[in-house]
């Protein structure tokens, strides 16, 4: 339900101070009367955890309780995060909703309203639309790149937090590049990849002997990465048991190799990233709290792309480029893209446009490259997945092949219509190569135009 309630440099960026009046949201009554929060930031939760912007002391509040967006002005958004007791205005219960300065819900026994801070300004606002390898021109980004340039020199833990395909592994690496460590390395662990049994050792090494097949002394994630990074990748798929494990090692800066006794002096600096609400898995009891804290000595919130269309021409753009293609869209097809969604966020559109880049006439991306395909042309869920890197180079390279492959060919063959001859001619290769790639890829069927 949705209720209407200068130019700087890399190196030296011009901040832009913004001196709108900054929204506060105010327990008027329940458990927390009394207390307030300023919305300063693109983004901030409030529920009854003692990780939230804001903390709402009300038993019947859930831990992670509503996510606060700024939507321009002094209007706040506001998104029930799956509470388990509901938000209200009145007798009606909400889900997505704008509030606007003298509007209040409630959320468990406690009364909400919106209202003005006088005293409190957002966070300065980089002036400039990219920071490593992330662009962007929106509010929203541009406050990301503040905070990212400020934080990127300080030994913090740093928490990336937003939706599966919105570059959180993209703003780990620019933290790294913009920071005293950038000579050094940067490690990926990968959390829903460590196989059980071998994850200690891969985490931490092992000492020779340690275990049937430890032929010989191997160096671990955390001792490779020394003077580094060490990006964990979903960090809220570890389980419990690698949970305390982590956490030793960032108490005490040391780790143990496997099979080994003497402890070793680690110097990393740790990113971490999920798309899952730690605050909420740490309610259920399925994240360790103090873990939590260790990881989040700062936390950043990546918005999904739906959230920023106005980024669309920048990030378009900029992927292409980093493909290596020289193709460029025009302006009707950036207008259907703003149309989308984009559940796949940043990752889906950068496979949709290299499909559209490979079958673009003249290096010009047209409405009808895109949008030729309805709601389909984004592909199955498995397309805008991740690519899976597992196995050998060979096998790997294999696997992304046939996907490319079959993307490409299911397009082509959809936009002619099923006319073989039309399909050679526009994909520029043999006829009856073609059709061996088809049926390679079993996309050669009887309603095939053969003619």
């Amino acid at each position: 339900m949705s209720t209407d309630a200068r130019g700087g440099t890399e190196a030296n960026p011009v901040f832009v101070t913004r001196t709108t009046a900054v929204p506060k949201l105010v327990a008027v009554s329940g458990p927390s009367a009394g207390r307030a929060f300023a919305v300063t930031r693109a983004t901030a939760t409030v529920g009854r955890h003692p990780t939230n912007d804001f903390v709402v002391d009300d038993p019947r509040v859930s831990g992670t309780h509503l996510e606060l967006s700024r939507s321009g002005g002094d209007r706040v958004r506001v998104r029930d995060v799956g509470s388990t007791n509901g938000t209200w205005i009145g007798s009606h219960r909400v889900v997505d909703l704008e509030l606007a300065l003298g509007g209040e819900i409630t959320v468990g026994d406690s009364l909400l309203r919106l209202e003005v801070d006088q005293a409190a300004a957002p966070p300065p606002a980089a002036d400039r639309d990219s920071f490593g390898q992330l662009v962007g021109r929106s509010a929203a980004m541009r406050e990301l790149f503040g905070t990212l340039e400020r934080i990127a020199p300080k030994e913090l833990a740093v928490l990336i937090q937003g939706e599966t395909g919105t570059g959180k592994e993209e703003v780990a690496r620019a933290i790294h590049v913009h920071s005293p460590r950038s000579a050094g390395p940067f490690i990926v662990i990968d959390a829903t990849a460590l196989p059980e049994a071998l994850a200690e050792s891969l985490l931490f090494g092992h000492e020779k002997g340690a275990f049937t097949g430890a032929h010989e002394r191997r160096i671990g994630f955390f001792e490779a990465a020394r003077g580094g990074t060490v990006f964990i990748d979903e960090v809220g798929e570890l389980p419990p048991v690698l949970q305390s494990k982590f956490l030793r090692v960032l108490e005490r800066r040391e780790i143990i190799r496997v099979g080994g006794h003497t402890p070793l002096p680690i110097d990393v600096r740790v990113v971490s990233a999920t798309n899952r609400d730690l605050r909420n898995a740490i309610d259920k009891g399925k994240f360790r709290e103090d873990l939590y804290f260790r990881l989040a000595q700062v936390r950043v919130f990546v918005p999904p792309l739906r959230q920023r269309l106005e980024d669309l021409s920048p990030i378009c753009g900029s992927l292409l480029k980093r493909a290596g293609s020289d193709a460029v869209i025009d302006a009707d097809a950036l207008e259907y893209l703003s149309s989308v969604q984009w559940p796949g966020n940043v990752r889906e559109l950068n496979n949709v446009l290299l499909r559209a880049a490979a079958l673009a006439q003249d290096g010009v991306i047209s409405r009808q490259d895109v949008a030729g395909e309805g709601d389909g042309f984004r592909g199955m869920a498995d397309e805008r997945s991740a690519l899976d890197l597992s196995g050998t180079f060979a096998q790997a390279k294999e696997r992304a092949i046939e996907r490319f492959e079959r993307a490409y060919l299911s397009l082509l063959m959809k936009r002619v219509q099923g006319n073989l001859s039309a399909a050679a001619r526009q994909a520029d290769v043999a006829r009856h190569h073609l059709r061996d790639l088809l049926k390679k890829r079993g996309l050669y069927g009887v309603s095939l135009d053969d003619e």
